[in-house]
């Protein structure tokens, strides 16, 4: 929550109580959309917003990124303190040229991106315009309850999965799913990949940003990390009243979330997996990840230095190169081993999110951290 959201969440607390406060933070995602002026500019380039419907009927928006020579700057931009990176953005800019004049690229196979809870497919833009400049069709979903898909009962990723598995079927009949295919899931859209693969025969690899292991485990950390808006919250909320909203939960979505294990998926697939955490992740414990990718002689766990939950997903700086190479890896070498993944080390730290853009140059497009209690969009 931003500024003085703790005003209006104070009160909430106390009339509503802490354990109906937490269901609703387990149960609703929200849909969280970039403004129309963004929107246009993606347009504008080339990009395309498309929807579908599942067999179950659900509606899936995405955007579909085609490998064109964009003209995109970026950098990751992170806020240290202590020197610890407390923050960040990844900010980029498009320019202007207009779809005619970007040169299209022969597709090398196709990228589907899965974002963090309480996003859009919009979180995942810097790595699609990043793949699709490498010549990969970029596929960004919005998840089930998010962004501008449908509303229907979230899972933690095996409902997710079916969506995507469902999305992607759809879009390899009418050839806009290219292969050799790969998945990159950030977060919760991680755990919703680890769900997708074993569905996915054709699918090549998985890189799993942050993802988590158990639903409940990881609700229950939720609190001590901020990611209820702020950290003080664990103060008041008690570790019974969070066992409580997950019991209630579970009821209205229908779902046992302390049975949404993640290992399941990984020991069901047969794919190259990558399973990535950053070294000062407060809410996804190392032994939690290292569990789950020993369920699969074709799952890795790597750990990154220096960073956490929040930051690891915009560090396209140390992952996007190392990412590429993995993935021509496997689309070069043989069908039974998995390449080696190796992470770039991390750049000087930016102080301030605002530091290195020029005064005078237009507001870059920012696409941020996830904030704590706050899911981030996109804007200019």
């Amino acid at each position: 929550m931003r500024r003085h959201g703790w005003m209006l969440l104070l009160p909430t607390l106390l009339l509503g109580g802490c354990t109906a406060f937490v269901t609703r933070q387990i149960t609703r995602p929200g849909h969280h959309l970039p403004d129309g002026e963004f929107r246009e500019l993606l347009t504008a380039q080339g990009l395309q917003r498309e929807s579908l419907r599942t067999v179950e009927g659900l509606r899936i928006a995405y955007w579909l990124v085609p490998p064109r020579a964009y003209r995109v700057r970026g950098k990751v931009e992170r806020i240290v303190r202590d020197g610890r990176v407390v923050g960040g953005a990844f900010k980029f800019r498009i320019g202007a040229d207009a779809p005619a004049r970007l040169p299209p690229l022969p597709a090398k196979g196709s990228v589907l991106l899965l974002h963090p809870w309480g996003m859009s497919g919009v979180a995942m833009l810097p790595w699609a315009l990043k793949y699709a400049q490498a010549g990969y069709v970029a596929v960004v979903p919005d998840l089930r309850s998010q962004g501008s898909s449908g509303d229907a009962p979230i899972g933690y990723g095996p409902r997710e999965a079916a969506d995507m598995v469902d999305l992607a079927r759809q879009l390899r009949s009418t050839g806009h799913l290219p292969g050799p295919l790969y998945l990159v899931g950030a977060s919760y859209g991680a755990t919703v990949a680890l769900y997708v693969a074993p569905g996915l025969p054709q699918l090549r690899g998985v890189l799993a940003l942050e993802p988590y292991a158990n639903a409940a485990a990881t609700i229950r950390r939720a609190p001590a990390s901020g990611l209820f808006g702020h950290r003080w919250l664990a103060r008041w909320i008690t570790p019974r009243e969070v066992d409580a909203a997950i019991a209630r939960a579970s009821r209205q979505l229908g779902v046992d979330l302390a049975l949404i294990d993640a290992g399941d998926a990984v020991a069901a697939s047969a794919v190259c997996t990558l399973v990535l955490r950053g070294s000062d992740d407060r809410l996804i414990t190392a032994a939690a990840l290292h569990a789950i990718s020993a369920r699969s002689p074709r799952a890795r766990y790597v750990e990154v230095p220096g960073e956490n939950h929040l930051s690891l997903p915009i560090s396209l700086d140390r992952l996007f190169q190392p990412s590429l190479e993995w993935m021509r890896a496997l689309a070069d070498g043989a069908a039974d081993t998995c390449p080696a993944f190796s992470v770039q080390p991390r750049p000087g730290a930016t102080a301030s999110p605002a530091a290195g853009i020029p005064a005078s140059a237009p507001a870059p497009t920012a696409i941020p951290a996830p904030a704590a209690g706050a899911p981030a969009t996109a804007g200019r």
